[in-house]
């Protein structure tokens, strides 16, 4: 039987339960009425929404640094719980060793359950994980404490980031984005300050109101409409995103709505799957066509069948750009020596106070976070990256200088170094420490966000597990100043690759994004 055309443009079937195609044209049409509104009634809602999921990137750097507490009240202590140099070692790899499960799995059950359920629920391992420090009456209660924070590290990122992505208007993603990294050096901060006023297990308990407070503020905003829409509820899409543009009527917000509705509706349309009535040429096409009267069925493909749209061009393309992009990050940035920067400038020379030196790299990282949202609507990602790995490539390559020149020739300048490893944390968050987990928002198709988000970030820690634990074996073959060549090297490997392969999506609508990573065939086709 024929379809029959029908007012708003898509055709109805009058029997079963698939739907034709709609016009291609009307779905290109909505995507494209729904122009910005800027202001700060707009702005206010967003910024509120984006500082509340941030609380969780809070408790981020509050658990990275509680193994350092911990270790360095306990290591070889002469009464009490004590830790030996081997468990020791182990405690802080165990927090990035178990990173990656949390990621994955997070990945997978965002789609389910939605971003906002997995940021409420993340809360929970922290604080059984504050609780088990407190509690601690045994090393094997740490280790398992650690555990439980690094799950809930690897666990949190996927959804946090997916949630700014969406809810935020194009021309302030970016910003807001970057945003979210401060709270991380503000969590490394507070926990160095009760390392200094208080004892570990105090700190633990302080520590514990964190998630309570978080759990709490991210009640009070709503569920990503994208995600939302995903699912096929339109009511609470549409009140969600009239929450997030000022509190407004939902008609306010209908064109926007409508934009957004359509590319959700795109999204469903491009069924993976093969049918009889839906060829392989509808399989992730940015824009349905209706040409020949092809028909889509609302299908729910199996595991295995999601399982082979996870290696599609539009998932495999950007999931490889931000897998190079993280370890390049890594080996520009130098972060495999930051477990051992007491020993780095032990070898530099450099006296340093432990508590003078995080304050320090704190510092640099806030700094740098915010002239990174100041700048990115300027510069953009793109530009922002390329400027931030080419300066922390020479950083390290003026690292490695010094430190040959420290080995040869007993050069010394002080705290030099010091002053180094500052401007390559600031440089670190201008660009390549913040952008790519932007991106985690912005290059994944809609469909694929949370799984191939959680992948990417998985590969974030295991490319810092493989750095970490490489770099005193490194130091030992090629010497502190070959370790810096080689990661300057690396690093400008990096630059190379960013320029050639990073698209520039500040200030683009996510639809717009996803196309770039479209085959140029299907992209001719639509």
């Amino acid at each position: 039987m024929a379809p029959n055309s029908s007012p708003n443009g898509n055709t109805e079937m009058s029997k079963g339960e698939s739907k034709a195609v709609p016009d291609r044209a009307k779905l290109t049409l909505e995507i494209g009425e729904a122009p910005e509104t800027r202001s700060f009634r707009t702005s206010l809602p967003q910024v509120l929404a984006t500082m509340a999921q941030s609380m969780l990137l809070l408790s981020l750097g509050m658990m990275v640094f509680s193994s350092t507490v911990i270790i360095g009240a306990l290591k070889n202590a002469p009464t009490g719980l004590s830790l030996t140099d081997y468990e020791a070692s182990w405690l802080a790899g165990v927090l990035l060793i178990v990173q990656p499960t949390g990621s994955v799995l997070s990945g997978f059950i965002q789609n389910t359950l939605g971003r906002k359920k997995c940021m409420l629920m993340v809360n929970l391992p922290q604080l059984l994980g504050w609780m088990l420090v407190y509690h601690a009456q045994s090393v094997p209660m740490l280790f398992v404490a650690s555990a439980l924070m690094g799950f809930s590290i690897g666990f949190m990122e996927a959804p946090t980031f997916s949630y700014v992505g969406e809810i935020s208007q194009a021309h302030l993603r970016g910003m807001l984005a970057s945003f979210t990294s401060v709270y991380i050096s503000v969590g490394l901060l507070i926990m160095c300050l009760l390392k200094s006023f208080t004892d570990w297990r105090t700190a633990a308990a302080i520590s514990s109101a964190v998630p309570v407070i978080t759990f709490i503020a991210i009640l009070q905003v709503p569920e990503s409409p994208v995600w939302l829409l995903t699912k096929g509820r339109r009511e609470e899409a549409r009140a969600s995103l009239a929450w997030l543009r000022g509190w407004v009527k939902q008609e306010v917000v209908l064109k926007e709505f409508r934009g957004m509705e359509a590319h959700a509706e795109a999204s469903k349309l491009n069924s993976p799957i093969t049918t009889p009535i839906t060829p392989p040429t509808l399989a992730y096409s940015p824009v349905p066509t209706n040409e020949g009267g092809l028909v889509v069925e609302d299908y729910k493909p199996t595991f295995s069948e999601k399982m082979k749209d996870l290696v599609r061009p539009e998932m495999l393309k950007p999931l490889g750009l931000v897998v190079c992009y993280f370890g390049f990050l890594h080996c520009g940035a130098l972060n495999g020596c930051r477990p051992y920067l007491v020993h780095v400038f032990t070898k530099l020379g450099v006296p340093l106070d432990p508590f003078v030196g995080t304050v320090f790299a704190a510092s640099s990282q806030i700094l740098g976070s915010f002239v990174c949202m100041g700048s990115v609507r300027k510069l953009g990602k793109r530009g922002l990256s390329l400027i931030s790995i080419t300066a922390c490539s020479l950083i390290t390559l003026c690292l490695g200088v010094y430190a040959f020149l420290r080995e040869t020739r007993q050069l010394d300048l002080g705290i030099f170094p010091l002053v180094l490893f500052s401007l390559l944390f600031f440089c670190t968050n201008v660009g390549i420490g913040v952008i790519p987990w932007t991106l985690l928002a912005e290059v994944f198709p809609a469909r694929g966000r949370g799984v191939g988000g959680g992948i990417a970030a998985a590969t974030y820690y295991l490319w810092y597990f493989i750095v970490s634990k490489t770099f005193l074996e490194l130091d030992s073959y090629l010497g502190l100043y070959g370790v810096f060549f080689l990661y300057s090297a690396l690093g400008f490997c990096g630059l190379l690759f960013l320029s050639i392969y990073l698209p520039e999506t500040e200030g683009k609508k996510l639809e717009d994004i996803e196309k770039f990573f479209v085959p140029k065939s299907r992209r001719t086709e639509s």
